[in-house]
């Protein structure tokens, strides 16, 4: 008697689940392709310098990404850790040295393909930076 009452709801609510499992599964096979290819595209050299970044005098990271993937990649998202006087990480800031949407360099990376870059900064350092960072690449939009 209560199943013929809400029939309607017992479907609806199976149909959900069923969406829900569905979705979890096909993140999860997004999220594995995404290490897979993170893997293939490395950061070279990532140092904290002085001089001119984006047309500004000033600290900044510099450093090399390299493509060894298959894909073109339009956005490649790095996250930098700004290390405190207490050894812990004092600020997190992301960076795009591969950005489709950038004024001053929309080029993507191709395959094989290796790019400079440079980000000022200046405004961003926290008060407690001990002068190092450590940076990982974190996210890839491909073409």
């Amino acid at each position: 008697m209560f199943f013929r009452q809400h029939k309607r709801l017992f479907f609806i609510v199976i149909i959900v689940i069923v969406l829900s499992i569905l979705t979890l599964y096909f993140q999860q096979i997004k999220l594995k392709e995404l290490r897979i290819e993170l893997a293939k595209v490395e950061l070279q050299n990532v140092r904290v310098g002085a001089g001119t970044s984006k047309g500004k005098l000033g600290t900044a990271i510099f450093g090399v990404i390299q493509n060894n993937g298959e894909h073109t990649i339009k956005i490649a998202t790095m996250n930098v850790n700004f290390i405190g006087e207490d050894g812990k990480f004092s600020k997190v800031h992301n960076f795009f040295p591969i950005n489709n949407y950038s004024f001053s360099d929309s080029l993507p990376l191709e395959p094989g393909q290796s790019k400079e870059f440079g980000f000022p900064i200046d405004e961003i350092i926290p008060e407690d930076w001990d002068g190092t960072i450590t940076a990982k690449l974190i996210d890839l939009k491909f073409k």
